[in-house]
């Protein structure tokens, strides 16, 4: 008997499955798997690890993950070349599969605005109704329509689209799926923080216009309202859902942080770890192969998206100060050929370059590689809504430093600030990265790397924190629990029917002393 279909959205970006494949002689994938995918480029970070990870470890429904078609061939923001696909162009679904003995699951590649270059997720919401014409069209033609039991919506576009697929279902069959959200990133959150650079005039009043924060407030707030379950990752973001504007349900709101992989990310054997140390292997963001001897060196790591609000340029001015005292200490960063951020960061760090090492984007199996052989792993970012790297480097048992996240908020590690903590109980150190509090940084940094006992009693702690906790089959647990308690509720109180919702986009008003434009 077939499973229960979960339909998870997340509708901008580049989403695929997790090979690539050979290509015809029309350029389009075969069957024939060649390499494994590197998930990269405008708009594809945590989301498409988090969405992904979740369809591959869903046991007790099949999973189709709906994104929106996207030819990287054709997209320079994925390191292809535009040009016009012309009669080539292939306007249906693409399916790409993920089996193993107990999942199913898929991503369903949706075409919509009839071409498939890359859309921002600024302006992807236009096309969502296509998106799901389309998407349904393909599910009654493959006669599944009453199998679709709960429907996931991440981020303002994709939460909308779980709306329309939802409220499409119940107008033809009279049944509401189940409706579970995860905003992954709160409009109202990056409009404050945004507010003073646009006052300031480091924003552009074009490029403020584009972001549109009341529109898209507006539909966050709507979807919060339609939907029957609330994913917040932190305690911070649930916070922020039950005060104005969103004043969401509090008996909607759920916390669970993101998860890892624990079969990729985990501590190697002793003997291994060594012979890794010793002849370590990477490409530099030049692409130029390059080994390196790092035995008896300690490494401090951090990756990521190299914008801004990733705070590498503070941590490099930590590191750079750091370095300059402890000829041991190696740095690796993420980093990115003509990058700003990259550029300056290698300004900073001019006088121990040759202990900085740059690399490209990197898949998970080769960010374990870095894990394992660092010393300590920061998460240096400004402002972050959660942040799921930390969880893969205690996963290999390394020691992390964080910044304010809403991991930090979650997990709480020790504060850097107060000197009574017992750092041997923490599961990592919290060090703000701003500049304000990078001497607290540079604290965290020489406390850990000048104390072997500790750093290890730290990186222990935290592995045993997220094998216990956080793993990514725990995580859709949880997740589908809460779905199962929203069916039972739903039987107990109206047999047969679906709670209705009838609250429309228009009606979502911003409270005039929080109105934001």
């Amino acid at each position: 008997m077939a499973k229960k279909l979960k339909v998870m959205f997340s509708t901008h970006g580049l989403v695929e499955g997790d090979f690539g494949f050979e290509l015809d002689e029309k350029g389009y994938p075969t069957s024939k798997v060649i390499s494994k995918k590197v998930i990269t480029g405008q708009d594809t970070g945590g989301q498409v690890y988090y969405v992904k990870a979740l369809a591959a470890n869903s046991n007790n429904y099949d999973v189709d993950l709906v994104t929106r078609r996207v030819d990287p061939r054709i997209c320079p923001q994925f390191g292809g070349t535009p040009h016009d696909l012309g009669k080539d162009i292939n306007y249906t679904i693409e399916q790409q599969w993920h089996d193993s003995s107990v999942i199913r699951s898929r991503v369903l590649r949706v075409p919509a605005g009839g071409h498939f270059n890359f859309v921002p997720k600024e302006e992807i919401v236009p096309l969502l109704p296509e998106i799901i014409n389309n998407l349904y069209d393909f599910y009654k033609k493959e006669d599944c329509i009453d199998r679709i039991e709960v429907v996931e919506g991440h981020y303002r576009d994709g939460m909308l689209a779980a709306d329309m697929l939802c409220s499409k279902i119940e107008q033809e069959t009279g049944r509401r799926p189940v409706m579970l959200v995860t905003s992954h990133s709160l409009g109202h959150k990056k409009y404050e923080r945004n507010l003073p650079q646009y006052q300031a005039g480091n924003i552009s009043e074009e490029e403020w216009k584009w972001h549109n924060f009341e529109q898209r407030i507006k539909h966050e707030t709507f979807a919060f309202h339609k939907s029957d379950i609330i994913i917040a990752t932190s305690p911070d973001e649930q916070t922020r859902l039950l005060a104005e504007p969103y004043l969401a349900d509090l008996n909607k709101i759920t916390i669970i942080p993101p998860g890892y992989n624990d079969e990729i990310f985990k501590p190697l054997s002793p003997q291994n770890l060594h012979k890794l140390k010793y002849h370590f292997d990477y490409k530099n963001i030049y692409n130029e192969e390059r080994s390196i001897d790092l035995t008896d060196k300690k490494v401090v790591s951090s990756l990521g998206r190299v914008v801004r609000d990733k705070g590498f340029s503070e941590l490099s001015r930590s590191m750079a100060e750091i370095m300059k005292d402890d000829p041991s200490v190696i740095f690796m960063v993420s980093g990115e050929i003509g990058n700003p951020v990259t550029q300056e960061c290698r300004e900073i760090l001019k006088d121990v370059e040759d202990r900085v090492i740059f690399l490209p984007s990197l898949n998970q199996k080769e960010m374990a590689r870095v894990y394992n052989v660092s010393s300590i792993f920061v998460m240096s970012s400004l402002n972050e809504a959660f942040g799921m790297v930390p969880i893969e480097a205690m996963g290999c048992k390394t020691a992390v430093i964080v910044g304010r996240s809403g991991f930090n908020d979650f997990a709480h590690c020790a504060d850097i600030r107060d000197d009574n903590q017992d750092y041997g109980k923490a599961i990592g150190i919290y060090a703000p990265s701003q500049e304000t509090d990078r001497w607290r940084q540079v604290k965290a940094l020489k406390l850990l790397l000048n104390n072997e006992e500790l750093r290890q009693k730290i990186a222990e702690n935290g592995h045993r924190y997220v094998r216990e906790n956080l793993t990514w089959q725990q995580i859709s647990e949880q997740k589908d629990h809460i779905v199962q308690d929203v069916l039972s509720a739903r039987k107990k109180s109206r047999p047969g029917k679906s709670k209705k919702n009838n609250l429309q986009t228009s009606e979502i008003r911003l409270p005039n002393r929080q109105k934001v434009i």
